[in-house]
């Protein structure tokens, strides 16, 4: 399950296992392969499974918020029938499991 986003770039998404699964995330191990930056057109897109809400949700980290220079990660929030149509479709959307030390593990990279 990817996210086309406005630039065109593709990118697979994820939940986090501690998290609200109806928040999907960019998948860390995939988001920096060549074909994530390729132009996506109509005919690549193989279904389309409806509309998400774009957000941000703060890294936690020592000593900062929002609006004092902290991390944040892309979040799309969908609605439970969009998750079953795309369970239905036997699409299996990976879980990560991010712990305590979430910020620091988004600060090293892909896991």
């Amino acid at each position: 399950l990817c996210v086309v986003r406005p630039n065109g770039g593709v990118h697979p998404l994820c939940t986090h296992e501690d998290d609200n699964e109806n928040d999907l995330f960019i998948y860390p191990k995939l988001s920096n392969l060549p074909w994530t930056y390729e132009t996506i057109n109509d005919d690549d897109v193989l279904q389309i499974y409806g509309e998400g809400w774009y957000g941000q949700r703060v890294v936690p980290s020592l000593g900062g918020g929002p609006g004092y220079g902290a991390e944040a990660d892309d979040v799309w929030t969908v609605d439970e029938e969009v998750l079953e149509l795309v369970r239905g479709d036997g699409v299996d959307v990976p879980v990560l499991d991010l712990g305590i030390a979430h910020g620091e593990k988004a600060r090293g990279g892909a896991i």
